[in-house]
């Protein structure tokens, strides 16, 4: 495995570089607590439409350090995800707590695989120059240690594997209002958010 120290736009750069060469025979899986930049989100509706099967695990964001939220950016993301591409999404199954998770993996029919996982949520000020963020990217083989760890790890939570609850189904936290769209959206652009 080649392992590469990345910071802000380095991040996004190389997260939105993975999509782009996601296509048929390819799979994305995608754990992230904060999923709202405009260019993220389109590199995965790209991937999905040539054929990638892509997999999007997200908090529902619902709690904030005891307090309620909105469930904004995320809602009205995975919304988007499914109406422009049909892509599978599950919410985290928390209960107070965050799933706190900022994990890109592709793996492609070629054997090959990029993992990208730090400190980075997938919004415009983590990953657009606003935020100090680290991440690593590895690079590997599909059947190297920390490939293998991370899929089983995914694979774990999406699917509830062991008898564990750990995500829900799309529809327990589905929202497609034009509101939390469009408050989603300006708070993207302006940086007027706490994501």
């Amino acid at each position: 495995p080649r392992v590469g120290l990345l910071t802000e736009q380095a991040i996004r750069d190389a997260v939105v570089a993975a999509l782009a060469g996601a296509g048929a025979g390819d799979r994305v899986d995608v754990a992230v607590f904060y999923l709202a930049h405009r260019g993220v989100v389109a590199a995965l509706v790209e991937a999905a439409g040539r054929g990638a099967a892509v997999r999007v695990l997200l908090d529902p964001n619902k709690d904030a350090f005891g307090r309620t939220k909105n469930g904004v950016p995320n809602r009205p993301v995975a919304a988007e995800l499914r109406r422009r591409a049909g892509i599978d999404v599950r919410w985290c199954d928390t209960h107070g707590e965050q799933c706190h998770a900022k994990l890109v993996l592709v793996r492609r029919a070629d054997g090959t695989a990029t993992l990208n996982l730090g400190s980075a949520n997938l919004t415009r000020r983590n990953i657009d120059g606003l935020n100090l963020e680290t991440n690593l990217v590895v690079e590997a083989a599909h059947d190297a240690p920390v490939i293998a760890d991370a899929v089983a790890a995914f694979e774990r939570a999406w699917s509830n594997a062991g008898g564990r609850v750990f995500s829900a189904d799309y529809g327990a936290y589905a929202e497609d209002g034009w509101f939390k769209r469009l408050l989603y959206r300006v708070m993207e652009a302006t940086g007027l958010s706490t994501f």
